[in-house]
């Protein structure tokens, strides 16, 4: 029970951090800026390229957007959650908070779980209004109708994959934590890179078989590509099959990286115990 309550304070604690300062309408206003023009960029790109003679048919090129659309739309809501356990530690060391954490030996992950769970809450929301944004614009700007597929069946089984998410976004976000208890300069830009790194490896824009081996076998088995791919097989091919072998993959995959993600954290903060790293502040 201590867990749990530990959980859910850190949460109260994300959503304050983030919205503290505004309300909530706003807040989450500015915040669906950033995941619009990514997936803004990746739409118009395309576009620009089928008109000016990009190899795509007619027929295919919508469902060619939707491709893009709804996986720039995903890579970012990823990348918007999985990076807070390495905000929380960088600024909590800056302003001395994060010391504070450790009133026991087990506070510090549920603290960070706690952050990165309020941050995906908000990150969804944010997302789908970006996602409904890029199919209105590219509507009524380019004349060109996505065919995603909106049912209840497809926007539960959607809801589901984003929550079976969590595990794999998380570990990743506690391996980027093992790192940033130690670092004290490249702690803000490392997430950036890794999510380079995540856009290519993904699926997010383009296959993954497209890639040379052994580049494609790696991408093949991340839990964030069969993510995606298992939103796209309900909200685009409106296939089921399909989508119960890539969240089958995920769930597995995500509790191996979260497990992996909180041994590697665990030690590095054993170490930084040691080491009196957590005492020291940033500048």
């Amino acid at each position: 029970m201590s867990y749990v309550r530990s959980l859910i304070a850190s949460i109260r604690v994300g959503w304050a951090r983030d919205f503290g300062w505004t309300n909530p309408i706003l807040g989450f206003s500015l915040k669906t800026i950033a995941p619009i023009a990514s997936t803004m960029t990746a739409l118009t790109i395309l576009y620009i390229g089928f008109r000016n003679g990009a190899s795509i048919t007619p027929d295919n090129f919508p469902s060619q957007l939707g491709f893009i659309v709804i996986g720039a739309t995903l890579y970012a809501h990823i990348s918007a959650y999985s990076w807070v356990p390495t905000l929380a530690i960088a600024e909590g060391k800056w302003t001395f908070v994060f010391p504070q954490v450790y009133v026991s030996t087990r506070s510090s992950p549920p603290y960070l779980a706690g952050r990165c769970l309020a941050s995906f809450a908000s990150s969804t929301v944010t997302s789908m209004a970006s996602l409904a944004v890029a199919v209105g614009i590219s509507l009524f700007l380019f004349g060109v109708a996505i065919p995603l597929v909106v049912t209840p069946l497809s926007i539960f089984l959607f809801g589901v994959a984003l929550i079976v998410n969590i595990f794999a976004s998380m570990g990743l976000g506690f391996l980027l934590g093992a790192y940033a208890i130690f670092a004290s300069k490249f702690e803000w830009a490392l997430p950036t890179y890794v999510s380079g790194i995540l856009m290519v490896f993904s699926g997010a824009l383009f296959p993954v078989t497209s890639l040379p081996r052994p580049f494609s076998d790696i991408g093949d088995v991340l839990p964030f590509t069969e993510f995606i791919r298992a939103s796209r097989a309900v909200l685009l091919y409106d296939t089921v099959g399909p989508y119960f072998y890539y969240l089958g993959l995920r769930f597995l995959g995500g509790l191996v990286l979260l497990a992996i993600g909180l041994l590697a954290f665990k030690y590095s903060e054993k170490r930084a115990r040691r080491l009196g790293v957590l005492d020291r502040k940033v500048v």
